[in-house]
């Protein structure tokens, strides 16, 4: 087995997660969360891309696509620390 990585989920995920996705989006969302412990990076079968700008370029922040729906993450490597920070409909999710 492979290095273990901490994942982090906000509050917040949890209850937009009941509210906006449909049940089969939210067990993918939670295999993926899953899957984050062993591998930061899981492609395929996840719609994965790092995310770009200056506030993230630094920081390993990525997206995973479910549906119409964003799903952001941290990767903090040294630490070994994953922490999922947001999840956004897509047509607000990349607004500055």
């Amino acid at each position: 087995m492979g290095e273990v990585y901490r994942v982090i989920v906000d509050k917040n995920i949890v209850k937009k997660a009941k509210k906006h996705l449909k049940p089969a989006q939210r067990k993918k969302l939670a295999e993926f969360i899953d899957t984050l412990k062993t591998n930061p990076y899981p492609k395929p079968p996840y719609d994965l891309k790092p995310v770009k700008g200056e506030k993230t370029e630094k920081t390993n922040t990525y997206r995973f696509r479910i549906g119409d729906y964003r799903v952001f993450y941290t990767v903090y490597w040294n630490e070994k620390v994953i922490v999922v920070t947001d999840l956004k409909p897509r047509e607000t999710a990349y607004k500055r």
